[in-house]
Formats: structure tokens, sequence, C-alpha cells
């Protein structure tokens, strides 16, 4: 499962699909989601 986030409301979410949303799930917003590193993603 992918976690992603916005960058407009940071609202955080999580998707079966590894494809970025075009559209933000709560505040509607079009191009705006952002996948979140893992901490392991971060320390490489």
């Amino acid at each position: 499962m992918a976690k992603f986030y916005c960058k407009k409301c940071n609202y955080r979410f999580e998707s079966n699909s590894e494809n970025l949303p075009m559209l933000c799930p709560y505040c509607g917003e079009k191009g705006v989601i952002k996948k979140e590193e893992s901490a392991e993603q971060m320390v490489e």
C-alpha cells in the first residue's frame, strides 16, 4: 500500500495503487498529491 499526501491541505491517505491520484480526496485540488517516503527511503 502506498502513502500519499496533499501539498495544499496536508491530507494524508493510503491507496492500493502506486500511481499518483489526480485529485486530493479531501480538498479536491488537482495536481497537488505527492508520495510519502518511508524512513528507509529517506536514509538511502
